[in-house]
């Protein structure tokens, strides 16, 4: 029987378990750092320097710093979502409903049908695309905003 003690102890199976290769588990990882290293990394950044303007400068310098606010807390949640959601990113194509479980836009160049595509370790991986254009549009609006109140001031 196992007691409570060594229940509480014992390690929950990854959820990168499934990926065939020790190279597929590396680059996951990788992302990973990067994910929650350098978007967090930039979201600290962002909150002590609006703090540092929210505290040291007058009033009339607050919505400045609540601008960088939102946008470190736009990029904390960017980098939480990536990073959470960064195991789906990689579609098994030897998996007989690969097709059926993964959200793929047909295109003349894609296969038909999972038998349609041939091979052992062929994986599919999903860039970042769509969270690098919505943080380029929020930083642009942010730019904007900063823009339009210093013009003000």
């Amino acid at each position: 029987m196992i007691d409570e003690d060594d229940r509480r102890l014992q390690r929950k199976p990854s959820r990168l378990d499934y990926l065939a290769s020790k190279g597929q588990k590396l680059d996951i990882r990788a992302h990973q750092r990067t994910y929650q290293g350098a978007y967090v990394r930039t979201c600290l950044g962002c909150l002590s320097f609006s703090l540092l303007v929210m505290k040291l400068f007058s009033r009339e310098f607050m919505p400045l710093g609540m601008v960088y606010q939102i946008y470190a807390l736009v990029l904390c949640l960017a980098s939480y979502l990536r990073s959470r959601n960064l195991d789906l990113y990689f579609i098994n194509f030897n998996d007989p409903n690969w097709y059926n479980n993964y959200e793929v836009v047909q295109t003349e160049a894609e296969p038909q049908s999972s038998e349609d595509v041939q091979g052992s370790d062929k994986y599919y991986y999903k860039t970042s695309g769509n969270i690098v254009l919505w943080l380029t549009v929020v930083g642009i609006l942010c730019y904007i905003v900063l823009f339009v109140l210093l013009a003000r001031m």
